[in-house]
């Protein structure tokens, strides 16, 4: 396989593995168009050993998980945006409803008070 063929090939694997957290996101093809990428050098290694390898296997998961930190930074952000976006949702309608009830029962499930979420 020639140097510039294996570099693809080590690309598009990068690609296909960075691919699944996108699907959430955007299309297949728009996520593969906005994928980051990282070229993987294994010209010095002998890929008919064991310990060649063994080297690009490592190689290609030190980039991939240098390229993915991006995104799990993103979907975390997102995933706290939307559990903020939820709690204080929910703490709005408690003092919505203005019911003492209601708002002790909230007070004992979340352990903090309705106005406080509210912010």
């Amino acid at each position: 396989m020639s140097r510039l063929k294996s570099k693809m090939l080590i690309s598009c694997t990068l690609a296909g593995i960075l691919a699944s957290p996108l699907s959430v996101l955007a299309s297949t093809e728009v996520a593969l168009e906005r994928l980051p990428s990282r070229v993987v050098k294994f010209g010095d290694l002998d890929l008919n050993s064991e310990s060649g390898v063994a080297t690009l296997y490592s190689r290609i998961r030190s980039a991939a998980r240098e390229v993915c930190v991006p995104m799990d930074v993103v979907i975390a952000r997102l995933a706290r945006e939307r559990f903020d976006c939820s709690q204080r949702a929910v703490a709005k309608a408690i003092v919505d409803v203005n019911s003492a009830d209601l708002t002790a029962y909230y007070m004992t499930k979340t352990k903090s008070p309705a106005s406080k979420t509210q912010q």
